[in-house]
C-alpha cells in the first residue's frame, strides 16, 4: 500500500465538507487542478453513490453527507487499495477476484454495506447488521502453509487491539472469534491459494458487530449506538496495528502466539470437545495456531478449525 495522490472526488468532497455556503465550480477546478467539465463529472459520480450534493446559482452545496462511507476516496492516499460494494454477495468471494489480480506483495481491502451471502466458518451464514464492518483483506504474499494461520491471529489481534485502544474489554477465542463479555462480536475467516507447499494469496475475512447485533442467541456488539463510532476510522486502525502484526507473523519466534493468549480468557481453564463430549484443559495456542490441551495428565494438539468448543462466559 503505498501513498498516492488524493482522487478528485476525495479533494471535492474535503472542499464542500469545509465550506458551510456554495461552493463555485470554477473555485472548484482550480483548486483540484482539474477542468470545470471534470468536476461536475466527480458531483454526478458522488451523488449516484448517495452523497446529496445541490447545485445552485452560486455552486455546489453538500446537503448530505455519507459520514459512515467506505468508499476508496474516503481513505485519501491509498483509494486504489480499496474495493467498495454497497450490496454484493460477499466480501471472500469479491476478495477471490482481487486476489488473483493482485501483483505481489500488495494488500487490498474489499468492504461491503450488505452481503447476501455473508460468509462464516464451517459453511455457516455471516449476518452483516447495519453499521457493521464487513471487510476482507487480501495478502498477496508466498506463506509455508503450515504457517498461515500466523496471519489469521495476527488480524485477530490487530482487531483487538484497536478495540482495545476505544476502552473496550475485548476477548479472542480459538480458532477465530472475537469476543466480549456479552458474546460473540466478530470472526474471521480465512480463504486461500497454493501451489505445492507455499501459498499464491491469502484472504482474511474479518466481520464485527459495531453498533448492532444480529438476533442470535450469544452475540453482542462493541459500541453502544450513543458512540459516535466511523466504521472507516476503525478500518483505518485495524489496518495500520494488522500491517505491524503481519510483520511479527514473518518471524520465527514466540511473540504473535504469546499475544494471542494474553487475549484469551480460556487458557488453564476446562473445556468441553463438542464432538465427543470430552472434557479437557486449554492451555492456549502454539506458534502454529494449534489448540494445546491437556487430557488426564497428556498433551495433545489439535489444527485450528478440526474441533469445537463448548465456551462459557468470556470473563
Amino acid at each position: 500500500m503505498v501513498n498516492e495522490k488524493p482522487s478528485s472526488k476525495h479533494k471535492i468532497l474535503e472542499i464542500l465538507r469545509s465550506s458551510t455556503l456554495p461552493v463555485n465550480g470554477d473555485a472548484i477546478a482550480k483548486e483540484t487542478g482539474i477542468s470545470r467539465v471534470a468536476v461536475w463529472k466527480a458531483i454526478q459520480s458522488l451523488e449516484l453513490s448517495g452523497y446529496k450534493i445541490d447545485s445552485t446559482r452560486n455552486g455546489y452545496l453538500l446537503k448530505k453527507d455519507l459520514e459512515d462511507s467506505l468508499f476508496p476516496w474516503e481513505f485519501e492516499g491509498k483509494e486504489s487499495s480499496y474495493f467498495h460494494f454497497t450490496e454484493t454477495d460477499s466480501t471472500m468471494i469479491q476478495g477471490r477476484i482481487e486476489a488473483e489480480k493482485s501483483s505481489a506483495g500488495d494488500l487490498k481491502i474489499v468492504t461491503a454495506d450488505v452481503q447476501k451471502k455473508g460468509k462464516g466458518h464451517a459453511d455457516h451464514k455471516w449476518t452483516t447488521t447495519k453499521g457493521s464492518l464487513a471487510c476482507t483483506f487480501v495478502l498477496k504474499e508466498k506463506i509455508p502453509l503450515a504457517e498461515n494461520h500466523r496471519f489469521l491471529m495476527a488480524c485477530q489481534i490487530a482487531a483487538a487491539k484497536t478495540l482495545q485502544s476505544h476502552g473496550k474489554e475485548i476477548f479472542l477465542r480459538w480458532p477465530n472469534d472475537i469476543w466480549t463479555k456479552a458474546g460473540k462480536a466478530g470472526g474471521i475467516l480465512d480463504d486461500l491459494s497454493a501451489t505445492g507447499s507455499w501459498t499464491n494469496w491469502v484472504n482474511l475475512g474479518l466481520g464485527l458487530n459495531l453498533s448492532s447485533k444480529p438476533k442470535l442467541e450469544g452475540t453482542d456488539c462493541i459500541f453502544s449506538t450513543k458512540e459516535k463510532i466511523l466504521r472507516k476510522d476503525i478500518l483505518k486502525e485495524i489496518i495500520n496495528n494488522f500491517k505491524e502484526e503481519i510483520q511479527i507473523a514473518k518471524l520465527k519466534d514466540s511473540q504473535l502466539e504469546k499475544q494471542w493468549n494474553l487475549f484469551c480468557p480460556d487458557v488453564n481453564k476446562k473445556i468441553r470437545i463438542k464432538e465427543s463430549g470430552t472434557d479437557c484443559v486449554f492451555k492456549g495456542i502454539n506458534s502454529y495456531g494449534w489448540a494445546i490441551t491437556e487430557m488426564e495428565g497428556k498433551e495433545k494438539l489439535f489444527p485450528p478449525c478440526t474441533i469445537n468448543f463448548q465456551k462459557n462466559g468470556g470473563n
